[in-house]
């Protein structure tokens, strides 16, 4: 006997079940569609770099990295040789003047300074014997003519006393006698008078011995003030105020004669030499206004000197610094300095993209006012400084762009920023 089976009918689900899908990529097409609108690629805000464009003055800038240098630099050396005894000061000291920088050593020079000080106590102590032996011979000589006047006066008063009694005709005086008085009273004015003159040239005598011991006792003083000033110079002083640029010495180091100690230099005067690109000298001039950036202040400044050589691609200029200098400026400093090559009024500028040559039209994407799309602008850029760059044409003020590196969506027309 046959059995009659019962046909069931297949559930709807399996019968569409392709409907379910099919709608869903409709309603995610439907979906995406308003809420990517045109564009074609997602960006992550977080991974992108925005910049608004300005209007205002426009300073047209070359950068430039460099060093502050000083305009008053000395070299410090010795003026005695010796042996490094004890250094006082490193590298990077600031140091007054006077202030002691090494001490030397050298026996020889004591030696010396004893020797030259017993030769002047030598000197003076021979100067004063032959003084006291002159006088001495001056003084016997001044009696000797002092004794001749005596006896020129006596022998002239015997003369008078015989004149008068001649005169009178008194015949007591023979004239033997009395042409003898004449001739004694003649003889004793002669012997007087060259006592006078010998001691004349005694005090003659006395005097140029007296200037030629002076000049020898003066010459055993100069030679011990020199080696008492070599000895004082084994200390070497400072004879600046400024910072200690270098000084490579050790102790027990044997130094000549001129020897270098250290170089000082004076921290209130110093300049600043940048490194130019040699393609950017090209619009740097004498006088132009330069930035100095220490990283802590800002300095300003003005080209004075412009190196007619290059090195290495880069050409050496030197900025005149003005004003009082901040705390931190010191040789040997690393700074920035930013140079003022022109400057255009009332000029669009944005911060510099990455993707901006200077007078060159390029694509960028410009942000819309939510800041949830971007868009591809062609955008003319004209000069450009340091960190920002003038538009020509393709922006207005206010508009906002990504500055950051484009190329991973540049072929795309508009993007989402999520």
């Amino acid at each position: 006997m046959d059995v009659q089976r019962e046909l069931k009918q297949k559930p709807m689900w399996k019968t569409y079940w392709y409907v379910a899908p099919i709608g869903l990529l409709i309603s995610l097409s439907v979906w995406g569609k308003l809420f990517l609108g045109e564009s074609s690629y997602v960006v992550e805000l977080e991974k992108i770099q925005t910049a608004k464009v300005e209007k205002g003055e426009f300073k047209v800038e070359v950068r430039a990295i460099g060093v502050l240098k000083p305009q008053d630099i000395r070299w410090i050396p010795t003026v005695v040789s010796g042996r490094v005894e004890q250094i006082m000061v490193k590298p990077g000291s600031f140091v007054s003047t006077g202030q002691t920088l090494i001490k030397l050593s050298n026996p020889e020079l004591y030696r010396e300074l004893d020797k030259a000080r017993w030769e002047l106590k030598a000197a003076e102590a021979e100067m004063q014997a032959s003084l006291v032996l002159l006088e001495s011979q001056l003084v016997d000589l001044e009696n000797n003519v002092e004794q001749a006047h005596y006896n020129y006066q006596s022998t002239k008063l015997q003369l008078d006393a015989e004149s008068a009694l001649i005169s009178q005709g008194n015949g007591s005086i023979s004239k033997l006698d009395f042409k003898r008085t004449q001739l004694s009273v003649k003889h004793q004015k002669q012997r007087w008078l060259a006592q006078k003159k010998r001691n004349q040239k005694m005090i003659d005598n006395m005097n140029a011995n007296k200037i030629a011991q002076q000049a020898r006792l003066e010459l055993s003083e100069s030679n011990y003030q020199r080696v008492q000033q070599q000895v004082k110079d084994l200390t070497v002083k400072s004879s600046m105020s400024g910072i200690v640029q270098k000084t490579d010495l050790v102790l027990g180091q044997q130094l000549a004669l001129g020897a270098s100690v250290a170089t000082i230099a004076s921290k209130d005067s110093l300049f600043a030499e940048l490194q130019v690109q040699e393609l950017q000298i090209k619009d740097i001039q004498l006088g132009q206004a330069v930035t100095i950036d220490t990283r802590s202040s800002e300095i300003t400044g003005r080209v004075t000197r412009i190196d007619p050589g290059a090195e290495a691609g880069m050409v050496q200029i030197d900025v005149e610094l003005k004003g009082n200098l901040p705390g931190e400026a010191r040789p040997e400093l690393n700074v920035e300095g930013r140079i003022i090559i022109s400057q255009v009024d009332d000029a669009l500028f944005v911060k510099r993209p990455a993707f901006a040559p200077t007078n060159s039209q390029v694509n960028l994407f410009r942000m819309s006012d939510d800041q949830q799309f971007a868009y591809k602008e062609s955008v003319e850029f004209g000069k450009s400084s340091v960190t920002h760059i003038q538009i020509l044409s393709g922006l207005k003020t206010g508009d906002s762009i990504i500055t950051s590196d484009i190329s991973g969506f540049q072929q795309h027309k508009q993007v989402l920023i999520n």
